[in-house]
């Protein structure tokens, strides 16, 4: 039976292997920058950029050897109600990870940071600025692409529809992982961090599925990242002037 005809347990075993295979690719693409002499942040952003294609790559490895094409893609306009509901999105998300971060904290739960924050904290704000733009340009689009327009999608023609959104969740969770590990290696503020990711990532998935136009959660995603780095940026650099 091929992939294309697959049922719900082949589906959820080629999810697997196809998330597996886009931080495969990841970790491939993004190997030369570290064998070449770049300045820090030109380094971190070419990491980013090529780790990222890395998850349009194994999106496009599925979609030729299913036969789909990109015609598989649920790429719609952005009409009036598109775009209310990135905005909406885009809020909804970030009211979400606050109230789920003030839980957290309310508990006496662990949270992981992360390298971007580190690197920013370690004087390279730069990295911050750099990541409000390609937040919207590459990190929404390629992550989005992969989990909802590929591995969504695909559990969905099998699945029921909550079924498919929680486990593409549940992957688009796990590949953070390895990051997130690197960054704080603690398992119980990383499991808590992942948590809270797999909450976003469901609120992404019904977005798709609510208004079956993939540039939504692409862009619902790429806002909110970079609303988040925005952000961080505006804190670091204000706590670093009251210091001076």
């Amino acid at each position: 039976m091929s992939l294309r005809t697959a049922g719900p347990v082949r589906r959820v075993v080629a999810a697997t292997g196809l998330s597996a295979l886009g931080i495969a690719f990841s970790v491939l693409l993004s190997i030369p920058v570290f064998v070449v002499s770049l300045d820090a942040l030109t380094q971190f952003v070419a990491a980013l950029v090529l780790s990222e294609l890395g998850f349009v790559a194994a999106a496009l490895a599925f979609l030729y050897a299913t036969g789909r094409g990109l015609g598989y893609l649920d790429v719609g306009r952005l009409n009036r109600r598109a775009i209310g509901l990135v905005v909406a999105g885009t809020v909804g998300l970030f009211v979400f990870r606050l109230a789920a971060i003030l839980a957290a904290q309310a508990l006496g739960l662990p949270l992981a940071g992360n390298s971007v924050t580190q690197l920013a904290e370690e004087g390279l704000l730069e990295t911050l600025l750099a990541l409000v733009p390609l937040s919207v340009v590459v990190v929404g689009p390629a992550e989005e692409l992969l989990f909802r327009g590929v591995v969504q999608r695909y559990l969905s023609e099998e699945l029921s529809m909550f079924g498919a959104v929680a486990l593409a969740s549940v992957l688009f969770a796990l590949v953070h992982v390895p990051t997130t590990f690197v960054a704080t290696p603690d398992l119980a503020a990383v499991s808590v961090t992942l948590t809270i990711l797999f909450g976003l990532s469901m609120l992404l998935g019904y977005l798709y599925v609510w208004t079956g136009n993939l540039l939504v959660p692409v862009l619902v995603h790429g806002f909110y990242d970079a609303l988040l780095f925005g952000l961080a940026y505006v804190a670091l650099a204000s706590d670093l002037s009251a210091v001076a």
